[in-house]
């Protein structure tokens, strides 16, 4: 298997910028020379991911994720090294010589077939829709505004009744068994029989963009389910998806938002806007795990339910539960009446564009909808009512906010209420971790660090002392030493690439932010901290000779060993003694 070069990776990465790179995952904000983002490794609510330009790391103070830029998209994104260097070069276009996909190992033979079934219905389905058969069901999309490049673009199609696609799919060689487990088929007492028959079918996919399932729609008005879902299968889990994502995610990202509503059309009506960072979640039942593939998209989740009662419910459902998860969060003000689908085929794009911009923050939206739900004529309710939004406006940060919305309610309800102010608890400040560990620890992150830095202090290493007792710092030192001599320097994001665990890369991670890596170099502090290695190394040393001597042993054995002993002693002592005169002058 080929793989990606060396050089190829280091062009990439010269290449990138990793500012660039992570705002097309995440809003970045400047801050003194870096930049800040929330952290995506962890559940934060304020920016704790510190990003610096001139190093092209990042490094979360918080969670201890840190990194370079191939590091920050393979574990955004899940993916093995090979293929965030090529999603990396992608971004910066650099053509790679070398397709990492192609070569990722293949998928479980099983799941490649099902997968195959759903693409044989999903090219039958838009071949049927085509068909004089399906004439009207394209008339009825064309009126709702979905022509031919949108319904080839979101793979829409259309299936026959008497079991067609069945009998389709049974003349191509696939099994009934598997036809029925991605549920294109349905077992019953007369036989096998098509699961969306006589529906136009919108296919749904995962976030890697494999078709799991459908969503499907009757033209019947006298069918009491409008719409059907597949039913939960080994690839499709209502719960657990939502629809577009795989198309939408990119656009989230580059916008900073994610924009979920109720419906399939929905979705399309902001796509044939311009607005690409839509997903629906097939319905107002919005799940934890919903919530969670879509907090990774984006900073912000505004939802755009319908207005009804129904909607609104499930709007206060949805946000409740992002909130919890750390999520920022946004409404848009729907109070047309109309579906998106119907605002863009009335007041065009223009008109859905428009009512992105009703947005509501969550404050201004739980008054609203807790207001409409209160009968002020009842003195209970309005008590209710003031009791349910203080608690909102508890949930505040902001001084600004909760004194207004204090007010706001207090005009509402006729209350009064007094603006309290937060106190916020003082919180124990850990100490930096180098002054809360022993001095041969700092000493030794000291001596990495300023390796980082200054070529210098790598041939003083080398020359001085040649190894460390921490074998994930001896492995850095080690990685130093031969960058410096392939480079003729040290750069942090290279080295990066080059550790082979985690717990590396935090440390190198750690290293080229933190205090010690500013410093200039000063030969007397790198001997400073060379001695105290030395110390501690002695210090283990002659307590591991003292406790020998206290196991039985014979007198020519016990000679040896005190010799050896009281030669460590030797050397401490010396070691210490020049310690104390560097500190004394």
């Amino acid at each position: 298997m080929a793989l990606i070069s060396d050089e190829e990776i280091t062009a990439v990465r010269n290449r990138a910028d990793i500012v660039e790179v992570i705002g097309h995952y995440l809003p970045v904000n400047k801050k003194g020379k870096s930049y800040v983002a929330l952290c995506p490794f962890h559940d934060d609510h304020s920016p704790s991911m510190s990003i610096s330009p001139d190093r092209q790391i990042y490094k979360c103070f918080v969670c201890g994720a840190g990194g370079n830029v191939f590091t920050f998209v393979q574990n955004f994104e899940k993916v093995t090294f090979p293929e965030a260097v090529a999603e990396v070069a992608k971004l910066v276009g650099y053509p790679l010589s070398v397709d990492p996909a192609a070569q990722k190992k293949p998928e479980d033979p099983h799941r490649e077939t099902l997968y195959r079934i759903l693409d044989e219905t999903i090219r039958y389905s838009m071949y049927q829709m085509n068909t004089e058969e399906g004439k009207q069901y394209r008339d009825y999309l064309e009126q709702r505004g979905l022509d031919q490049k949108t319904r080839e673009q979101f793979q829409i199609g259309w299936l026959p009744s008497q079991d067609q696609l069945y009998r389709f799919l049974h003349a191509k060689g696939y099994s009934d068994s598997d036809m029925v487990s991605v549920n294109v088929v349905r077992t019953s007492p007369g036989g096998l029989h098509d699961v969306f028959s006589d529906r136009i079918t919108f296919p749904v996919h995962d976030p890697q963009g494999h078709p799991i399932g459908f969503s499907a729609r009757t033209i019947d008005k006298n069918n009491p389910s409008k719409y059907i879902n597949t039913n939960d299968t080994e690839l499709f889990r209502k719960g657990d998806l939502v629809y577009n994502y795989h198309r939408a995610r990119g656009a989230a990202r580059r916008e900073g938002q994610m924009i979920i509503c109720e419906g399939v059309t929905d979705v399309i009506a902001f796509w044939q806007a311009g607005i690409e960072n839509c997903v629906c979640t097939l319905g107002t039942s919005c799940t934890e795990q919903q919530i969670r593939l879509l907090k990774g998209s984006a900073a912000e989740l505004v939802f755009c339910y319908d207005g009804d009662q129904a909607g609104q419910n499930a709007t206060w459902r949805a946000a409740k539960m992002a909130m919890a998860a750390g999520c920022q969060i946004a409404v848009i003000r729907n109070d047309t009446g109309m579906d998106p689908d119907e605002i863009l085929r009335k007041e065009g794009p223009e008109g859905l564009q428009q009512l992105t911009k009703q947005k509501l923050t969550w404050m201004e939206f739980a008054i609203d909808y807790l207001k409409k739900q209160t009968n002020f004529d009842n003195y209970q309710e309005r008590r209710e009512f003031v009791r349910k939004a203080q608690a909102e406006i508890d949930t505040l940060t902001d001084e600004l906010d909760r004194q207004h919305f204090t007010e706001v309610v207090a005009d509402i309800s006729g209350f009064r209420l007094e603006y309290q102010k937060k106190e916020t608890p003082k919180q124990v400040r850990p100490l930096p971790a180098a002054r809360t560990r022993d001095g041969a620890e700092e000493a030794e992150e000291l001596i990495l660090a300023q390796m980082m830095a200054h070529p210098e202090a790598t041939a003083r290493f080398e020359e001085k002392l040649g190894y460390l007792t921490d074998p994930q710092r001896n492995t850095a030192a080690m990685m130093m030493i031969d960058q410096q001599r392939r480079l003729g320097h040290t750069d942090p994001a290279a080295l990066m690439d080059r550790a082979e665990s985690e717990e590396i890369r935090r440390l190198l991670s750690r290293l080229a932010t933190g205090w010690a890596y500013e410093l200039p170099y000063d030969e007397k502090v790198f001997d400073g901290a060379v001695r105290k290695i030395r110390i501690s190394i002695k210090e283990a040393q002659a307590e591991a000779f003292r406790r020998q001597l206290q196991q039985p042993m014979n007198a020519h054995s016990r000679d040896l060993l005190l010799k050896e002993y009281q030669e460590c002693l030797i050397e401490l002592r010396g070691y210490i003694d020049e310690e104390n005169s560097t500190e004394s002058n």
